[in-house]
């Protein structure tokens, strides 16, 4: 596995463990404050020395988080988007040094409002490289989510979508609903 291979797996591994741990964990201690812009922030700290912190900016429908190796180092930066009612609709995935885009990851909803899917492509290149796919039982309680890695590079990532295909097949959607919402 060459150096950019390695990189771009670790990362796909530090997206599905910032997926986990956005589930309850027992073990994860978490703290919430106000800093001195007014701004909330919630630290979490993991069992194995890793650590997140979630900032949510005044006037910004979304929420940033920097993820931290055990020796306190950034590891990724991914800044989340919400829509209208709270709900996830986008996120980007940084690397360490906040400049690069690496990931956009969009996020799927059935029609009781519950997060269902979320994808991952890369960037620049827009090919489906992740899916975490959620099911839920008849009480309403969310599964563990299956989380399902393509090959960027394989035969897979011809045949997946693109972003820019999932804009569309929703777009087409909302126009053959005449554009109802909920």
């Amino acid at each position: 596995m060459n150096g950019m291979s390695k990189m771009i797996h670790r990362l796909m591994f530090l997206f599905a463990a910032a997926v986990v741990a956005a589930a309850p964990v027992a073990l994860a201690q978490s703290t919430e404050v106000l800093n001195e812009t007014g701004d909330m922030v919630r630290v979490m700290r993991h069992p194995d020395g890793t650590r997140a912190i979630y900032q949510r900016q005044k006037g910004w429908r979304g929420m940033r988080c920097s993820s931290y190796t055990a020796s306190g180092r950034l590891a990724a930066v991914n800044d989340y988007t919400e829509g209208k009612y709270g709900q996830l609709v986008g996120c980007i995935i940084y690397d360490h040094t906040k400049k690069n885009i690496i990931y956009k990851v969009a996020y799927g909803y059935d029609s009781r409002a519950r997060l269902v899917e979320e994808r991952m492509y890369s960037h620049p290149q827009g090919k489906l490289v992740q899916r975490v796919i959620y099911k839920y039982d008849n009480r309403g309680n969310r599964s563990k989510p299956l989380i399902i890695s393509l090959n960027a590079s394989g035969p897979v990532s011809e045949v997946a979508p693109t972003m820019r295909d999932d804009v569309n097949a929703i777009n087409r959607q909302m126009r053959n609903a005449g554009g109802r919402g909920r």
